[in-house]
């Protein structure tokens, strides 16, 4: 066939050469004994196929966030490869699998150009939402892709309710993954009722080739779905309220998914009471789970957690409950989730940056920040009681030599008020850091029994009666918006530090950080600036490694700021 002149994926006329044609040319190179200049270019048109998909990055729509430039790089790859030479721009053009990413956020030309070049390849269909500019409307779009449905191999599509009665039916489609995300509004309650006309149109068997599946807020015929669903490699399921479908319906697609590695379950409200269709102590066993995300109600997430046996890999735990009642919450996190207290600890020991956040009012929370994932909420649990599972659990392996470099506690409100609290803090092993937010930006925090217990010495135990001192592993004390006088401050580094000399245990200098304003947030406040001297004289002081003021965000460890009187505001800049 004839050469074809089109837009290409950069804007450019180029010239796509059938497949047939390249490789007639590359064959006679080969065969005419000519020196060449691109060896790899003489490679079999298949094995080069494969290169060029091993270089380029994966197209996992489960993996993308709905951000209108998750696919840019693999476009941007596409088009390196392309200019390395003529010879593999052909090459690139001329391989059909190597166009199947269809997005919005694409122009309409490069769209074309790939339905044009991807030949009859099945096809990765991506819609992130109209809340980007450069997204056309849903129908636009639709018109763009229309005759070209049946290749969909993938499907993510975000939308606004209003359009869910334009999505095509998807029943004679051979769907791997499928993402839906109904954009609704944020005042949208689970008892209203969104008037569709017809739900998302699935067939029986489409549901069974489908591999992994995203649905959040998706009307669909739930019972259904779920009974057809099997073989899974991921469940992500958000905003699920049918009150037809049980516990025991999700189970049973589990059972059916032994190879499942992602679940995710949040805010789904179903019936409670499982069925009797298999016993409820029934274990099931998910070897390849890797990811497992439960923010839903605690009556599910109990179940969840109870039946699911802990796979040996797991690289991200998010455990948040929701609507748990407090009678429920200690057997939960003591009794259920105690098979799992190894991957717990096991993603510890693997992550970077673990903070222990206390709230008296709202809900105490562990966290890791790093490759190895962990977020727990406890709900239910008082400060004390979540402080005490914190010591049971992570106690025995927060002070191991391969483990992350220590525990942060970062303290919200007047927590260290309750001696309860200041008591069990000092007993976990490992604690390098302790952060204080005030309530409000006019509060001040009230810190004297914290200072109280940093400042003294207390008795190792009633047979080693050798004086030792609170929190011996203390680095850094950080006390966000501190605008107040430095007397009470060091004074407790004073007394801390005058009694090294008694100590068996040598402890840390301090890094002192008061770092006040952030950009985003300027307080009002009365005229107080830390003057030189002050900060200079609490830097002298043993034991202080460093000081640090300021704002963190724009002038990291700025002493001095220009004051504003016009405004009674400082002047950063």
């Amino acid at each position: 066939g004839a050469p074809t002149v089109q837009t290409d994926a950069l804007g450019e006329q180029a010239t796509t050469l059938p497949i047939a044609k390249i490789s007639n040319e590359r064959l006679s190179t080969s065969q005419s004994g000519a020196t060449c200049l691109d060896p790899i270019s003489i490679l079999p048109l298949e094995l080069m196929e494969l290169i060029f998909q091993l270089a380029l990055p994966p197209l996992d729509i489960m993996s993308w966030s709905w951000h209108p430039r998750d696919c840019h790089p693999y476009m941007v790859a596409l088009s390196i490869l392309r200019r390395i030479s003529t010879t593999w721009k052909d090459l690139v053009d001329g391989t059909p699998s190597l166009w199947t990413i269809i997005s919005a956020t694409f122009p309409e030309d490069v769209n074309r150009a790939s339905l044009a070049r991807s030949g009859s390849s099945p096809i990765v269909i991506y819609f992130p939402g109209g809340i980007w500019s450069n997204t056309p409307p849903f129908r636009e779009f639709l018109q763009t892709i229309g005759p070209h449905v049946h290749r969909c191999s993938s499907l993510a599509f975000r939308i606004d309710p209003e359009v869910v009665d334009e999505v095509p039916p998807l029943s004679s489609l051979r769907l791997a993954a499928l993402k839906i995300n109904i954009d609704v509004d944020a005042t949208w309650m689970p008892g209203d009722t969104v008037p569709y006309s017809r739900g998302i149109e699935i067939s029986n068997e489409a549901l069974g080739n489908i591999r992994a599946v995203d649905f959040n807020q998706v009307p669909i015929d739930w019972r259904r779905t779920l009974e057809h669903l099997r073989s899974l490699r991921t469940l992500t399921l958000d905003g699920v309220y049918d009150n037809i479908i049980t516990h025991e319906h999700i189970f049973n697609v589990l059972v059916a998914s032994p190879g499942l590695e992602a679940l995710t379950i949040c805010d789904m409200r179903i019936v409670d009471s499982p069925s009797s269709l298999s016993p409820p102590t029934e274990s099931i066993s998910l070897p390849q789970l890797r990811s497992i995300i439960l923010m839903t109600d605690g009556c599910l997430t109990n179940d969840l957690i109870r039946r699911i046996l802990p796979p040996p890999d797991v690289t991200e735990l998010d455990i948040r409950p929701t609507n748990f009642p407090s009678e429920a919450a200690t057997p939960f996190w003591y009794e259920t989730m105690a098979p799992w207290f190894p991957a717990v600890q096991q993603l510890y020991m693997d992550s970077d940056r673990p903070v222990f956040h206390l709230a008296p009012q709202g809900e105490c929370s562990l966290a890791t920040y790093s490759e190895y994932f962990v977020l727990i909420g406890f709900k239910g649990l008082s400060m004390t009681a979540a402080l005490s599972w914190i010591h049971d659990v992570i106690g025995p392996v927060a002070d191991v030599d391969s483990g992350p470099e220590g525990l942060q506690i970062s303290v919200h409100g007047p927590a260290l008020e309750d001696h309860g609290v200041l008591a069990i803090l000092q007993t976990i092993p490992g604690l390098t850091e302790i952060s204080v937010r005030p309530v409000d930006d006019l509060t001040r925090p009230s810190l004297e029994a914290l200072f109280n217990v940093l400042g003294q010495a207390i008795a190792d135990s009633a047979s080693t009666p050798d004086p030792k001192p609170a929190f011996p592993t203390l680095r850094k004390l950080l006390l966000n918006n501190w605008r107040w006088e430095l007397d009470s401050i060091m004074d407790m580094l004073q007394r801390r530090y005058s009694m090294r000399s008694i100590y068996r245990q040598q402890i840390p200098d301090l890094s002192l950080d008061l770092s006040s304003l952030q950009r985003w947030r300027r307080p009002r406040r009365k005229r107080a600036i830390i003057s030189f001297p002050d900060a200079e004289a609490l830097r002298q002081l043993d034991g202080v490694k460093e000081v640090r003021m300021g704002c963190v965000f724009e002038h990291s460890g700025t002493l001095a700021v220009i004051w504003d009187e016009e405004k009674s505001l400082p002047a950063w800049g």
